[in-house]
């Protein structure tokens, strides 16, 4: 797993443009995200699929995310100053984060981001963080409340702080 480094004054933290902030403002108004060419200017913004559904509080600090298909992203914020991947058929639930950066506590003007991985038909429920470095397996459901610190399996419902697999789960389709 790649390990990104930012140091304060020589490396910058990557960042949405200017226009890409205030089509999530916009996002937010009720009367206003509901027009095709904010919607669509949003999704070019961040690459999203068009299949991809997300609501008014959704917030992500670059466009550092790859997203598949048929994903619904409530109001979650997404801290991705290394690369966030989201498989195809997730859900988040309302009051989500997805933070890839922690401060190095040696230096705290350091930085120290790593990737997080999330697999297909995953189901976020709500108020989950999941910490830098983490993967998520395929068919996981990640219970309310959860903080996320390791790796979880595929095929499992874990919840908790920290989050621990608590039974094996097998989706019926």
């Amino acid at each position: 797993m790649k390990t990104y480094i930012f140091k304060a004054g020589q490396t910058p933290l990557p960042r949405i443009r200017k226009i890409t902030r205030l089509l999530l403002k916009l996002n937010a108004i009720p009367v206003v995200r509901h027009i095709g060419f904010i919607k669509k200017a949003l999704y070019k913004a961040f690459n999203f699929p068009l299949s991809t559904s997300i609501n008014p509080g959704f917030f992500c600090s670059t466009s550092n995310l790859i997203v598949g298909e048929n994903v619904s992203l409530a109001d979650t914020f997404i801290l991705a100053s290394a690369p966030v991947t989201i498989g195809n058929n997730c859900s988040f639930s309302y009051r989500n984060m997805l933070i890839t950066a922690s401060h190095d506590f040696n230096d705290f003007s350091t930085i120290i981001s790593k990737p997080i991985t999330i697999g297909n038909n995953v189901w976020i429920t709500t108020n989950v963080t999941i910490l830098q470095g983490v993967t998520i397996g395929d068919n996981t459901v990640i219970g309310a409340g959860s903080v996320v610190t390791k790796d979880i399996p595929a095929n499992v419902f874990a919840s908790g702080n920290p989050c621990v697999v608590v039974k094996k789960i097998r989706f019926v389709k």
